[in-house]
């Protein structure tokens, strides 16, 4: 089985695959452990958690707010735990953000656990440090750097996630193929190397810069508009989805700019459309205004201009867009293309 070694400022830490749940669960002995459960994973997996002192927490945009943490931060104060707590954080992407703030900010930091049991989470938001909540509407926008103590992953848990889920982990997958552009040759049927070769790619870029000054920020290609998406459709479409429509979006602005060939653009988004034809999209969630607003709230647009990661003769790099004309254009023809094909 695979397993990294990830050096950080905070703590260096490692990710561990296992091949199934139940050695993950076995591998756990703290007697100081408290477990917080996504609930979908709870529903299917609950046998495993019978005596072990949990919360369960919806899997929604909604728990990761202030207002939530503070009951959690109520929950554990009222169980009498302390700076020793062992918190075992065990869902996807919204579970580790809200679990990894907790953890930061509980008692000044305690030890954490983490155990995504979405594609997405397993691929990507795992390991990085970055925890948050939103606020406000804002998505994100409060948070910390913190990396987990350890990251536990079995492929196992892959076994019970809906095909909209699965699909949303493509398109963060997809991302890390498309930076090293090796995006032709991706093998989904061979998903363990597809997480682990998504998990080196990010454990290279965060461990030469950790706090998104610099190189990390690739890491945000398609999520310009894909940010902006899932907000405009109230999250009915799912994160990993977005970036792909986003993904699509950057390569089309980057071909009406010249920094990549339309015939690249164009072999680019057939391979990719598949992976978004069984959205259901409404073409308000696509109004550019709407959408600009979202853009330019983003706390990685500081100044005047829209910061886009584009693809760029073979490399990627973060460039100033103010041309609010090649936006609007590139994303109707994305949409166009996408309503067609489905």
């Amino acid at each position: 089985m695979h397993n990294l070694n990830i050096k950080s400022a905070n703590k260096d830490y490692q990710v561990n695959f296992y091949k199934e749940i139940d050695d993950i669960i076995k591998s756990i002995k703290d007697k100081k452990a408290f477990y917080l459960i996504d609930e979908n994973v709870y529903l299917f997996y609950k046998d495993y958690f019978k005596y072990k002192p949990r919360l369960v927490v919806p899997a929604l945009e909604t728990s990761k707010t202030l207002d939530y943490a503070s009951n959690i931060f109520d929950h554990l104060i009222n169980r009498d735990f302390k700076s020793d707590v062992h918190l075992v954080v065990i869902g996807g992407g919204i579970l580790q953000d809200l679990g990894g703030f907790i953890a930061s900010t509980f008692c000044r930091g305690v030890k954490y656990t983490l155990v995504p049991t979405t594609l997405l989470a397993m691929c990507d938001s795992c390991i990085g440090g970055k925890t948050s909540i939103n606020h406000h509407k804002r998505k994100n926008i409060l948070g910390t750097f913190y990396p987990p103590d350890e990251v536990k992953i079995s492929l196992e848990f892959l076994n019970t996630l809906d095909k909209r889920n699965l699909f949303s982990g493509y398109g963060e997958l997809i991302k890390f193929y498309c930076l090293d552009n090796n995006i032709f040759n991706i093998d989904l049927d061979n998903l363990e190397e597809c997480v682990y070769y998504g998990l080196n790619k990010k454990s290279k870029i965060i461990q030469t810069d950790e706090f998104d000054k610099g190189e990390r920020k690739l890491l945000n290609f398609g999520h310009t508009f894909g940010h902006a998406l899932e907000s405009a459709s109230n999250y009915a479409i799912p994160h990993g989805s977005a970036v792909i429509i986003g993904i699509l979006a950057a390569n089309e602005i980057s071909s009406n700019l010249g920094y990549c060939s339309e015939r690249y653009n164009t072999n680019v988004r057939d391979k990719l459309l598949p992976f978004i034809t069984h959205l259901k999209l409404k073409k308000e969630w696509f109004v550019f205004d709407k959408l600009l607003s979202y853009i330019k709230s983003d706390k990685k647009n500081t100044g005047k201009n829209i910061n886009m990661v584009l693809h760029n003769n073979g490399s990627y790099s973060i460039f100033p867009i103010n041309d609010l004309e090649i936006l609007e254009t590139s994303l109707s023809t994305v949409y166009e293309v996408i309503r067609l094909r489905n």
